[in-house]
């Protein structure tokens, strides 16, 4: 294979420079992409916080359902533990709901991680491998998208477990507002 080269002119020269970037920056190729086993667990889940508060900062219409900007969450310890406790069982014992098998609900086992909740709301997903990617699919999904937006929720927590084998990453994210 033989390799072209083209001489520019300076000003030329700086004119496919900026467009390079600018496709770059369009396609993604500068994002800060947090992939789960290429990035620490904290910096996925701080990605997650920092991708539901930049949804929450719009409107957004979820199904047939309008929402106003919310304001931004503050990420929660307690739920952030029962967030990571409820991933961990889901790839442990290889299932994928909101009950755990001890038959526990969301708001068992926020209240069990400490979280005094007067509203608690959960998501869950399964193989998405990047932050940027769970993100996006429950925005796309109008019950999710919903908690997302729900200004009620002032506390958000991310959990994440990997299965074994490629792609079985388990996601949960439990908001609440407390008493």
């Amino acid at each position: 294979m033989s390799g072209l080269t083209i001489r520019l002119s300076g000003q030329l020269r700086l004119r496919c420079v900026t467009v390079l970037v600018a496709v770059a920056v369009t396609s993604g190729a500068f994002a800060a992409n947090a992939v789960v086993g290429r990035a620490s667990d904290a910096t996925v889940r701080a990605r997650v916080v920092d991708l539901v508060n930049a949804a929450r900062s719009h409107g957004r219409k979820c199904g047939s359902v309008r929402f106003a900007a919310a304001a931004p969450l503050s990420a929660s310890r307690k739920l952030h533990d029962a967030a990571d406790r409820h991933a961990h069982d889901m790839a442990r014992k290889r299932y994928f709901e909101h009950r755990g098998t001890d038959g526990s609900q969301p708001k068992d086992r926020v209240i069990r991680a400490g979280y005094q909740p007067r509203l608690t709301g959960e998501n869950i997903a399964f193989g998405p491998e990047s932050a940027e990617e769970v993100v996006a699919g429950w925005l796309a999904s109008p019950g999710h998208c919903a908690n997302i937006m729900d200004a009620r929720f002032q506390h958000i927590g991310i959990g994440l477990a990997t299965g074994r084998g490629r792609g079985r990453i388990y996601w949960v994210q439990d908001f609440g507002a407390p008493r």
